[in-house]
């Protein structure tokens, strides 16, 4: 069977399985649906949704973008998006497959069998099943990452996905520390310009995201949330209250002290390869949530550590993201503030194994390399 196939039979049960077998409600899909009509007639966009208990919790220029959903019934929309995202899991997987080393033929043949696998990871899985938009993101900062010598687009890439989505943002401190300026200054004019369109568009949500709703952390959910594979969610959980003491937040910033420096420590030894899977982890730790599906940067990380034949990690990785271990604890409204030691060590795996990867990384930068080597792979 060749890798099209294989991806294409993947994908294709997935399908069946999301929209027959055990149809997924989309749930999130039909928030960004809502967003886009509030944004479309006037109406409030961080206000009640009509239909649906979740909130708006994305920057306003992502309500721009949704407009785009506004015209289609929503049973056309689902197929329509699943579809997409299962083409976005394929060029990410063959692109993470570019960016770790491989020549274009092998790239594309072990990315699709990669993406065959991954439609099963849990992260893709949930992705898919509430409608989620982490692939695109995900496929943003790597086509961004990977434009050819000579191209004035990096950048555009990070600031857009910062823009719809603001946790990309990290890539801008990233490209900063690995003195790209003139990239950072394009992802952030990018941004700043999103954000202008929003002022022109929506002014009152647009001030009421970045001066209130973005540091409100109870609308994106529960901190305790056994799915939020954070830093902080893993600490609320171990601590059994949901007010993080101020030494646990300090963790929370020596981690990201510790990724920053491990990311830009493997861009400098080995160029983009290993720079940018490390920020992307780096970004998941740091957030105060990141929902397990936000873990789809476990797909470039794992190839990788293949293509590195890190085989001890890549086997742990399969074991994290493969296992649904995650949901393997009680998921009730605050039943997760009092889960067992072991309940807990199950309930933080992505976090662990984020951990041990960036563990790896810095360990592998002790490995010196010429410079003009760092850069060519970069």
């Amino acid at each position: 069977m060749t890798a099209v196939a294989a991806f294409a039979l993947s994908a294709l049960a997935a399908v069946l399985v999301k929209l027959t077998l055990a149809p997924s409600p989309f749930g999130d899909l039909r928030i960004y649906q809502l967003e886009g009509a509030a944004v479309r007639h006037g109406a409030d966009l961080y206000g009640p949704l009509p239909g649906v208990h979740g909130l708006a919790t994305y920057p306003p220029f992502a309500g721009i973008v949704f407009v785009a959903t506004t015209p289609l019934p929503f049973a056309a929309l689902t197929v329509l998006n699943l579809l997409a995202t299962l083409a976005t899991l394929a060029w990410v997987c063959i692109a993470a497959g570019r960016l770790g080393g491989l020549d274009r033929g092998r790239a594309v043949t072990f990315g699709l069998l990669v993406a065959a696998a991954g439609v099963w990871c849990e992260p893709v899985a949930m992705t898919l099943q509430y409608g989620q938009l982490n692939l695109y993101l995900l496929a943003l900062v790597l086509w961004d990452v990977t434009r050819p010598p000579g191209s004035r687009l990096p950048g555009v890439g990070i600031g857009l996905a910062a823009a719809v989505k603001v946790t990309p943002g990290v890539f801008v401190v990233y490209l900063l520390l690995t003195r790209r300026f003139a990239t950072a200054a394009r992802a952030a004019v990018t941004f700043g310009a999103t954000v202008a369109v929003s002022l022109l568009v929506d002014a009152r949500a647009t001030v009421a995201f970045w001066t209130d709703h973005l540091f409100d952390v109870e609308r994106v959910g529960r901190l305790e949330n056994a799915v939020n594979q954070s830093v902080r969610g893993w600490l609320v959980r171990v601590d059994h209250t949901r007010d993080t003491p101020p030494p646990a937040l300090l963790l929370v910033v020596a981690v990201a002290v510790v990724g920053l420096v491990a990311a830009t420590r493997a861009h400098d030894r080995f160029g983009d390869r290993w720079g940018v899977p490390a920020c992307g982890v780096t970004g998941l730790l740091c957030s105060p949530v990141a929902w397990s599906h936000h873990w789809v940067w476990c797909l470039p990380v794992l190839v990788l550590l293949a293509i590195e034949r890190v085989w001890w990690l890549v086997v742990a990785g399969v074991a994290t993201f493969w296992s649904f271990a995650v949901w393997a604890v009680p998921h009730r409204d605050g039943a997760e503030l009092h889960l067992s030691a072991g309940q807990v060590l199950v309930s933080g795996w992505y976090v662990v194994f984020g951990i041990a990867f960036l563990a790896l990384t810095l360990v592998r930068t002790r490995r010196r390399v010429p410079r003009t080597a760092a850069r060519a792979v970069g």
